[in-house]
């Protein structure tokens, strides 16, 4: 049973799903998730740095990935990963998270979310005009602290310009010297592409709240695999 979010050093963390598909994926078996991923996709993985454990859960204090409003969505982490891709080249592709070694004490790299790209977005803009009023609600970083969408102003021209998207609520996780004008505005000099927005399948979209799928090794800190070597990397406590 995985709890509301509460933590000893009073900062700001994301509430679990209540309802709905995400809340039917939390904490899915090893043997069940390998009974599901039996496609031949690729799948990024990567080690978040923003995951804590209290009481033997995992808390997510970061705004990505963002499991909020009944879709996971990855927008403002993994800049440089996300434009590997063009948004129309994400779709069907996996995602995956990995919390860090430091986080418990057995110093594993556990699975936390696994989820299958549904929509990819070039702007926020553009997300914002696909997504439901509901799920805008919910990630709104106007009025969350840990939201990962910044709502467009009226009469947007310019999709890329932080001036033109409503300011972080006060104590936002990005709006400390203004990391959250990055996440609108990137442009990664290696690639020359910017940061693709993107959306999981809720039906494919898995969470873990407590330790129990790990990563075999050491998770690097980027990794690309093919989704079947991917799960067999993969064990169980």
């Amino acid at each position: 049973m995985v709890k509301d979010c509460y933590s000893d050093d009073k900062s700001v963390c994301q509430d679990w799903p209540k309802r709905g598909k995400l809340k039917e994926n939390i904490d899915m078996s090893l043997n069940e998730l390998k009974g599901i991923i039996t496609d031949n996709e690729v799948v990024y993985s990567y080690v978040l740095t923003t995951i804590d454990l209290q009481d033997g859960f995992f808390i997510q204090k970061g705004s990505a990935p963002n499991f909020q409003g009944g879709l996971i969505t990855l927008c403002t982490c993994k800049h440089f990963m996300r434009t590997y891709r063009s948004p129309l080249d994400w779709k069907n592709i996996w995602i995956a998270g990995f919390t860090s070694v430091n986080t418990t004490k057995d110093h594993l790299n556990y699975l936390f979310y696994i989820m299958r790209i549904k929509n990819a977005s070039q702007s926020y803009k553009e997300l914002w005009d696909w997504l439901d009023d509901s799920v805008r609600r919910a990630k709104n970083a106007r009025y969350n602290k840990c939201g990962d969408v910044y709502e467009p102003k009226p009469g947007i021209k310019h999709e890329f310009n932080p001036k033109n998207y409503f300011e972080p609520i006060k104590n936002h996780v990005h709006r400390k010297n203004n990391e959250w004008h990055c996440d609108i505005d990137y442009l990664n000099n290696r690639t020359g592409k910017r940061p693709a927005l993107l959306v999981g399948d809720p039906s494919f979209s898995f969470l873990w709240s407590q330790p129990k799928i790990y990563f075999k090794n050491k998770h690097p800190r980027t990794k690309k695999s093919n989704v079947r070597d991917f799960v067999q990397s993969l064990e169980s406590k």
